[in-house]
């Protein structure tokens, strides 16, 4: 074989795996920005949610103490009922004739009057309640409000990086279109089909004798296949395409 032929074989794959491993270099940056890209909408997403969560919280509270009036105003309603109660026993005290007769109905009164110690000391108690709870409300809003506004600021950064990914994949993309032009068909549709399946991890060198791939080490006759440069040499093991780094 003609050793001009030779040399220039030689220099031809030197020149198509710089190319490759140019490649592979921005396809590593494209594929990084497609997977952050990717990420950003279920970020968004599960902070929505969170945020959702919290409000919840919020809700709770602000059924609990509607529970909380409605037990009042049942309350006082009993509160009301008694005290008519009261009146009717003292209307009929005008009434009555006889001191038995007067005696009951004062008894009476008196238990009702005990009944209604007992509801207003529990007014007493709910009122109480719902002033803990009400509390607990505007502290719950204060912190939802902080919380909505860091929501509001993280999205806004998120939507930023997505457009900054956007227009870095642009550039990326339109740079390795040229670049993919200048590397043989059959090399290139050989890169494409192991960027794929290897992790994006096509073209590897190799490394203290093993492959950086897969770190299995090269038995001698395949390191001088390498420095040949004759074709294209593939790693047994992983099947990556193999390069000495000068």
């Amino acid at each position: 074989m003609d050793n001009d032929y030779i040399i220039e074989l030689m220099e031809n794959l030197e020149e198509q795996i710089k190319l490759l491993v140019e490649l592979q270099g921005l396809d590593s940056q494209i594929f990084r920005l497609e997977d952050e890209l990717e990420l950003i909408p279920e970020t968004i997403k599960n902070a929505n949610e969170a945020f959702k969560e919290k409000n919840a919280n919020l809700k709770k509270l602000e059924d609990g103490l509607k529970a909380l009036q409605m037990t009042r105003k049942d309350k006082e309603g009993d509160l009301e009922a008694k005290e008519g109660m009261i009146k009717k026993y003292q209307t009929q005290q005008y009434q009555v004739k006889t001191n038995k007769e007067y005696t009951a109905l004062q008894g009476e009164i008196g238990r009702v009057k005990a009944d209604n110690s007992i509801i207003e000391e529990e007014v007493i108690k709910i009122l109480d309640q719902m002033d803990a709870e009400n509390k607990k409300i505007q502290k719950e809003k204060e912190f939802l409000k902080e919380e909505e506004m860091r929501l509001n600021e993280d999205k806004k950064k998120l939507n930023e990086d997505a457009s900054r990914c956007k227009a870095e994949l642009e550039v990326l993309k339109k740079k390795r279109a040229e670049l993919a032009q200048k590397v043989d068909k059959n090399m290139l549709s050989k890169y494409e089909r192991l960027i794929k399946n290897r992790d994006g991890l096509a073209i590897v060198p190799v490394s203290g004798e093993a492959c950086q791939g897969c770190h299995r080490v090269m038995p001698p006759q395949v390191i001088n296949e390498i420095r040949m440069k004759k074709e294209l040499i593939l790693c047994e093991n992983c099947t990556r395409i193999l390069y000495i780094e000068e």
